[in-house]
């Protein structure tokens, strides 16, 4: 039984894999997209880069990378995105706390629906199908 779970881990990591080689652009647009809604829902701020200058500047910043400058002998928190919606998010410690709080809420989600999807397909009666 054992093997027959390592087998089907193996094949659906392969097919993940597979899925992400190819279509990199859209899993990454989606990965973005999930980014900006926790962001906008945590209450950062967005700016767009509707200007040279703006544009400039937010092509200086490393893309999809939450950083943390001071302003005003405060910290503020921006995230630019120069690809998808050309924009800066910003926000202040607040707003940072509590993206970080809906992220971590996110990455337990993701897991539990994973081990859920593992034990759906665990319980599953293989033998059913003949020798492979």
């Amino acid at each position: 039984m054992h093997k027959l779970t390592m087998a089907l881990m193996a094949t659906t990591l392969s097919a993940a894999l597979t899925g992400c080689a190819t279509q990199p652009t859209s899993s990454m647009q989606q990965q973005v997209a999930q980014q900006e809604k926790l962001l906008s829902t945590a209450g950062f701020n967005v700016r767009p880069a509707d200007n040279a200058r703006r544009m400039a500047n937010l092509q200086k910043l490393p893309p999809y990378r939450m950083l943390m400058r001071i302003r005003n002998e405060r910290p503020i928190y921006v995230y630019a995105d120069p690809q998808y919606c050309q924009c800066l998010y910003y926000g202040n410690e607040r707003a940072y706390q509590t993206y970080r709080r809906l992220a971590i809420e996110q990455n337990i989600a993701n897991e539990q629906y994973a081990a859920a999807q593992m034990n759906e397909t665990a319980g599953m009666d293989w033998d059913a199908w003949g020798s492979w």
